[in-house]
């Protein structure tokens, strides 16, 4: 033992021996200085330089000019710590120059080239010595302030250290110098320098980071401030590390947790000015949410003023200071393809049409946390709804105000027709529709035909041709939803018909799907599912909403564009209807039903054949080939059946029978079998229906089987096997999609 220690001390003697050999100057640098032996030593974070980065050390007088001393060590291990030992120094000025590879806590990841740090430090004061960021940032500030303004190093390292700090809102942190912080200590200085190094790094490379170290500290060095330009770059990088911060934070943990250490790293969010008010973190309550003194309005026709209070002490906004970014160039930039409203819908509207947009007057301001809503008379004969989010600091959601305005029904509407590119859009919209209408009609034929019935693969190529085409025209859909609400808002009933169609065929086919009725770019990879009677309910405003504006006509389907897409008020009447009967309200489903066949648009065909072309039967179908381009007339057009007269016969009839009228239901299918001579060996009315569904190939034939707990009884499925009545999520989407769920049985 005594043989060890010896060896130790030995060694630790001649590493001193061989540190100060590398200067012989003995000039007194400072009269007030006395030469004492110093142990130097501390850590190198950006985060953490990696094991064997070089670190060098020369010593400056009072005037930071070198006085010859210098002296090289290298980072111990992987957390950054460095020693230099014990050192009798002819100054207590040093500028610490460290080279090396680093840990990047924004990316989780090692760096692939080096990087220098400085940090101009006074060894009398310290002994542990600190190099970051923020030692580097504030390092030519100090020379500076010395050299050129006749500050002592105690001043102009004070100084250096408030203003620095100040540029980010840190003053409050000022006191402690930045030699001593440490990303390892886990408290406030801790976090100033994460989040100080996070700014700096953002989603930058190695030789970017390099260049904007650089560009830093030049501004810096003479005005003790930024550039306008380079604040401005700095909040939109506070942006982009916005929705970051708990990953950084996990990445620093995880890395030390790497190197055998325990880690932790305070709230990031308290470190970043989000409100842009010189000071940071004081703009944040604990919660994410805010409460309101109300959060629904009632607007009367004639509007009103209303007033509404954040009840918090810290600020809020309508208009967000900060937000979530997902680049550091200031633009968020979305996947997918090119369509926008800009490049598609500058003529949405025919030629001439007015797009003054109907909307009644709305200013709504915020003034320490109250906040004034103005609402002018209502400019609509629809009820319209709105809502003003409150935002906080960060640019979150805290609280919404919602607000619902009565219609006037004596206001006239003039609903233009579509124009140019309305045309085209909505031409090839209906053709993705019929497409998905086609393939659904097609696996729903095949399934019903087999005698054993044999489950869809996940994999199946139809399976997913069918839920792509119908999201390809939910989004397309969505998208023209969007151009019209900016603009005349006047097709939204037509768009909220189509698309709680396409809604209701997925439901009945899939269960609970991936919902939206806001435009984005990628609609089903991100989305996970809503329940089926979620959406059910859903659909059912939509289409209540909508109803009162669509005209009491026979529905044309075959025209044209503009007859296809203004669909009349039987459609939503009879989705309606469907959407009523899935969620088992019959009460509710029978009088819409009963209103259709009253109205006396429709009629059935004489006939046994199963014909689907554009007759009395036929209230919305679709043609394979986009509108407008076939030369055979609209009465000669075959088409896929989505919404047909029969079908409304015979849910009417399913209708009675839950209600309690088994009598008038049989009637009702007795009338069908007549004119379709058909015959019917069922005494069971309910049975009666399904046979007649089957034999009249009826859409939504594997939803009435479905609802009505007829896989057994009707189809002669298994117990075990009526897990087939609803189809596989797609393979491919459950592969891209992690949020979504496969169908039990799948």
């Amino acid at each position: 033992m005594q043989k060890i220690l010896y060896k130790t001390s030995l060694a630790v003697a001649l590493v001193s021996l061989g540190l100060a050999s590398c200067s012989d100057s003995k000039d007194a640098i400072d009269e007030e200085f006395i030469q004492t032996a110093h142990i130097v030593n501390g850590k190198v974070e950006k985060g953490p330089l990696v094991r064997g980065s070089q670190i060098d050390m020369r010593t400056l007088d009072k005037t930071m000019v070198p006085t010859g001393q210098s002296y090289t060590t290298t980072i111990e291990n992987n957390t950054g710590d460095f020693n230099y030992g014990s050192l009798k120094v002819n100054s207590p000025y040093a500028k610490l120059t460290a080279d090396g590879y680093f840990f990047n806590e924004v990316s989780g990841a090692l760096s692939n080239s080096t990087i220098k740090l400085d940090a101009l430090v006074d060894l009398s004061d310290n002994t542990t010595v600190n190099v970051n960021v923020l030692t580097h940032l504030k390092s030519q500030r100090i020379n500076y302030l010395v050299t050129n303004k006749g500050k002592s190093f105690k001043e102009a390292n004070k100084q250096a250290q408030k203003e620095l700090l100040s540029q980010f809102g840190l003053q409050e942190y000022a006191d402690k110098d930045a030699s001593q912080y440490s990303i390892t200590s886990g408290d406030d200085a801790a976090g100033v320098l994460i989040a100080v190094s996070s700014l700096v790094l953002s989603d930058r490379s190695e030789a970017e980071i390099v260049e904007y170290l650089s560009l830093l500290s030049n501004e810096f060095a003479t005005t003790g401030t930024f550039t306008d330009k380079t604040k401005e770059r700095l909040k939109s990088t506070r942006n982009y590390l916005n929705g970051k911060l708990e990953t950084i934070a996990d990445n620093i943990k995880a890395r030390y947790q790497e190197l055998g250490y325990e880690v932790g790293v305070k709230d990031l969010a308290y470190y970043f000015d989000w409100d842009n008010d010189g000071i940071a973190g004081n703009e944040l309550d604990n919660a994410s949410v805010v409460k309101l003194s109300q959060n629904d309005i009632d607007v009367p026709v004639e509007g009103g003023d209303f007033t509404v209070t954040v009840e918090s002490d810290k600020p809020y906004f309508l208009t967000p200071p900060s937000n979530v970014a997902d680049s550091d160039t200031g633009l968020d930039v979305s996947p997918g393809d090119n369509v926008t409203e800009e490049s598609f819908f500058s003529s949405l509207y025919e030629t001439g049409a007015d797009t003054q947009t109907p909307e009644s007057e709305k200013v709504t301001s915020i003034d320490n946390n109250i906040v004034k809503i103005h609402v002018g008379p209502t400019l609509s004969r629809r009820s319209q709804s709105w809502s003003i989010k409150i935002y906080n600091a960060r640019g979150a959601v805290a609280a919404e105000i919602k607000l619902v305005q009565h219609g006037n029904p004596n206001v006239k509407i003039e609903v233009p027709k579509l124009g140019a590119d309305g045309r085209n859009f909505v031409s090839y919209t209906l053709y993705c529709i019929g497409n998905a209408v086609k393939a659904e009609r097609e696996l729903e034929g095949k399934y019903a035909l087999q005698e054993k019935k044999q489950p869809y693969s996940a994999g199946d190529s139809s399976i997913s041709n069918c839920w792509y085409e119908y999201y390809n025209a939910i989004r397309r859909l969505l998208l023209v939803k969007n151009a019209d609400a900016k603009s005349l808002n006047c097709y939204q009933p037509f768009l909220n018909t189509y698309i709680a169609l396409n809604y209701y065929l997925m439901t009945s086919h899939w269960g609970g799907v991936p919902f939206v009725i806001e435009p984005i770019t990628d609609l089903s990879t991100r989305i996970p599912r809503t329940s089926e009677n979620e959406i059910l309910t859903k659909l059912s405003s939509l289409l209540e909403d909508a109803m009162p504006d669509l005209e009491e006509k026979a529905n044309d389907s075959f025209a044209d564009v503009n007859s296809a897409f203004f669909v009349s008020k039987d459609v939503a009447r009879v989705l309606l209807a469907y959407v009523y009967c899935n969620l088992k309200k019959w009460n509710k489903a029978l009088p819409l039903l009963e209103k259709v066949a009253n109205n006396g648009y429709y009629s059935l065909i004489e006939s046994d054949k199963v014909q689907y072309k554009n007759n009395s039967e036929c209230i919305l179908g679709f043609e394979l080939y986009e509108l407008q381009t076939r030369s055979v007339s609209a009465d000669e057009k075959s088409c896929c059946p989505c919404l047909d007269y029969k079908d409304v016969l015979l849910t009417t009839a399913e209708c009675l029978y839950h209600t309690g009228n088994k009598a008038k239901a049989k009637e009702l299918v007795d009338f069908i079998c007549k004119k379709k001579s058909i015959k019917i060996d069922e005494s069971d009315v309910l049975m009666s229906i399904a046979r007649l569904k089957y034999k009249l190939q009826s859409p939504n034939y594997l939803t009435f089987i479905r609802r009505n707990n007829l896989g057994v009884s009707f189809m002669g499925l298994k117990e075990n096997q009526t897990y087939q009545l609803l189809w596989p999520i797609p393979s491919s989407e459950c592969a891209s999609n992690p949020g979504i769920t496969q169908n039990p049985g799948y």
